[in-house]
């Protein structure tokens, strides 16, 4: 599935395990919790972070994210270390530290959502205590707070990322969201995040360069790897040669080799600025490459002033696809687009009423 459709459903799941919270006759089975499935580098996590701010906004509560990497954590700081209690003579589970982290404490928030991540790189006994936190809501005598909802995370074994299996107790415990590397997604997350114009174009006209992905290579082309060039491209003033070099170390010498071939085309776009004043006389590349981004950097400079001449201008070009990018880009930057006069036309007059949704 998309990771649009997994971030509907994981705001579905833990709006219902909040509900269900506050009901202590609630059988805790009731709780679905979802478990993110996928490929190295999609965006798994940012789904989740994602998830809960517009559950924050939409909710009116201040929702707090505790992230607990299960592969870095040894059984003992899961469970809550066991030291000798010589009142009673006997020996004390401590409260682990995750289950009420001081940011937590100190930040007024309403409520906690506890993200396992990378939940099958972690040892078994780690999976198992993971087992009674999903089943009971505890860890031997310490409780979850009431307020508080569950999330997991984690590669499939076919990524060779490290992962162990997991229990079938566990998986029965779960949801399973199956997830896929999605152009329109990422995309959608890389306008509104900032990426550069220049990766958000290469993507759009190269989309198969979303997800390269080799097994053996030290490095891949990945969403994630594609946020992280769009960040030393635009703020790291490099020098070309050295910024290429990153790049390389980043996505691999191949796919690099085909994003600066794509770069050069920006030596021959026309003047954005020039073409949105005159939306109906400028000039129409005949180059695939070079609309791509000519309508990258429309979508980056639109503005509820511009919008109106952006869309006289790619009501222009032939493929109905060019029109849809740049209107998926510009979204993000004009405040309530379905109020927007311009947006409701392009759209009621076959330009995609989805988009506006």
């Amino acid at each position: 599935m998309r990771l649009s459709e997994a971030k509907s459903i994981i705001k579905f799941a833990l709006t219902k395990q909040l509900e269900l919270a506050k009901d202590k006759t609630v059988s805790h089975s009731r709780k679905i919790v979802p478990y993110l499935q996928g490929k190295v580098g999609i965006g798994k996590s940012s789904i989740v972070y994602a998830a809960a701010a517009e559950l924050s906004e939409e909710l009116g509560l201040k929702i707090y994210v505790k992230i607990i990497n299960l592969a870095i954590y040894d059984p003992a700081e899961i469970a809550g270390w066991l030291m000798p209690d010589k009142e009673v003579e006997s020996m004390k589970r401590l409260d682990p530290d995750w289950v009420n982290p001081v940011d937590f404490q100190e930040g007024d928030y309403d409520t906690i959502v506890y993200f396992f991540d990378e939940a099958v790189q972690s040892i078994g006994a780690c999976q198992n205590i993971l087992g009674q936190i999903l089943q009971e809501r505890r860890i031997g005598n310490h409780y979850l707070p009431e307020n508080s909802a569950i999330i997991g995370a984690g590669n499939r074994m076919e990524d060779r990322a490290g992962t162990n299996p997991m229990p079938t107790q566990i998986k029965d415990r779960f949801m399973f969201l199956n997830v896929d590397e999605n152009l329109e997604d990422t995309l959608a997350y890389a306008v509104e995040d900032g990426w550069s114009e220049k990766v958000v174009a290469f993507l759009g006209f190269k989309p198969e360069k979303l997800h390269v992905f080799d097994h053996d290579a030290d490095s891949n082309a990945t969403p994630r790897t594609w946020e992280r060039v769009s960040e030393a491209i635009s703020n790291w003033g490099m020098p070309q040669k050295l910024e290429r070099l990153a790049v390389a170390g980043l996505i691999g010498e191949a796919t690099t080799a085909d994003f600066y071939a794509f770069l050069a085309v920006y030596d021959v776009i026309p003047n954005i600025d020039d073409l949105i004043k005159n939306p109906m006389t400028a000039v129409i590349p005949d180059r695939a490459d070079v609309v791509y981004a000519v309508c990258a950097s429309l979508a980056s400079k639109a503005n509820p002033d511009n919008i109106g001449n952006i869309i006289k201008y790619i009501q222009r070009l032939d493929a109905g696809e060019y029109g849809a990018f740049v209107i998926k880009g510009a979204i993000s930057k004009i405040p309530n687009p379905r109020q927007n006069k311009h947006l409701r036309e392009w759209a009621e007059n076959g330009g995609g009423a989805d988009l506006l949704l």
